[in-house]
């Protein structure tokens, strides 16, 4: 109860970072639209085990919406605001996917489906973003059927388990990430680099956790936004603001990035197991590392990124790191 206590107090603290006087108000600006896909999943590390797949697709825009009234009680409200909704689906598992009666000490079978509203406001250099999840654990997610069905078409190993997956829960969380862009190099529109310490928090039955840490990208006309997204954060970040430039071959750029976070569990209900019922659980870890590189490429219409990412062990046994790879997709309008 400590730990629940003391997390509850810093999610508090971070809500009420000020501002640091740099607000931006570009609310009378015409609305930007973003539609993106993003796709991640354990095939890229060569396995097929623990968080093994991750799909889900977003639609965001700027401007004026029907979340001005909560953003403008909020102490860092004040900016370029994007209001966002996704759908997701995510699939875990143990690491033998041949046995009917999965080993209980290995990660258990899970599967999420979530729906997500996110308000995020970005001001001079710094970022803050605020979303709500929702939605269900367990065969309601649809992620045994999905997994099934994907591995039948495929030709691989088709998983015996997911009977004995988690139970049916609703889930609902609420995530907070902040974010501080400084210029290390360069100028943004020719060569540079750029460096972002972050921060955020979890809260809810799905999962409760701080994390802290930060990234550092490099490249060519870098976009004039707060970065890409980075391990448990948004699903997808606010598009980059326009141009004042005529569209060019120009107007092309890339930038390869790096960073590393430090993530500090109390609960997930994936290794946890259910809140109201008995199911499968594991010893999860307190401290979990991650880190991540991944290059971007793209133009005022379009951005697209490959980042690999190496999870640290999330539970007692667990005999190596998860690696996966992560594909997002974007397009702007």
């Amino acid at each position: 109860m400590r730990t629940y206590a003391t997390m509850l107090v810093g999610f508090a603290g971070m809500l009420a970072l000020p501002a640091l006087a740099e607000v931006e108000v570009t609310n009378s600006v015409p609305q930007q639209w973003v539609v993106s896909g993003r796709f991640e999943n354990d095939c890229f590390g060569g396995s097929d085990r623990w968080y093994t797949d991750g799909e889900s697709l977003s639609l965001a825009h700027t401007g004026p919406s029907w979340l001005d009234p909560l953003a403008d009680q909020l102490p860092w409200g004040q900016g370029r605001r994007t209001v966002g909704y996704d759908v997701a689906q995510l699939m875990f598992t143990p690491s033998n996917l041949t046995v009917h009666n999965p080993d209980p000490k290995d990660r258990p079978y899970a599967g999420i489906l979530a729906l997500g509203l996110s308000l995020q406001v970005e001001q001079t250099n710094s970022y803050y973003g605020l979303k709500f999840v929702t939605g269900v654990i367990g065969p309601w997610s649809f992620a045994g059927w999905t997994q099934r069905q994907v591995h039948s078409l495929i030709g691989s190993t088709k998983p015996q388990g997911w009977s004995h997956q988690l139970h049916n829960e609703p889930i609902a969380d609420l995530l907070y990430e902040y974010r501080h862009k400084f210029r290390l190099a360069g100028e943004r529109q020719d060569w540079s680099a750029e460096g972002s310490p972050i921060a955020g928090a979890w809260l809810g039955n799905m999962l409760t956790q701080a994390q802290f840490g930060g990234l550092v990208r490099a490249g060519y006309n870098i976009p004039d936004d707060s970065g890409p997204t980075l391990l448990r954060g948004m699903d997808q970040m606010p598009p980059p603001r326009p141009s004042a430039k005529p569209a060019s071959n120009a107007d092309w750029g890339f930038y390869i990035y790096g960073g590393a976070m430090a993530n500090l569990v109390a609960r997930d209900i994936t290794l946890d197991g259910n809140t109201f019922q008995d199911s499968r659980s594991v010893d999860k870890k307190w401290f979990v590392p991650a880190e991540a590189a991944g290059i971007c490429v793209g133009n005022r219409r379009f951005q697209t990124s490959f980042t690999y990412v190496i999870w640290g062990k999330e539970f007692d046994g667990q005999t190596e790191l998860s690696k996966y790879g992560v594909i997002t997709a974007s397009y702007f309008f």
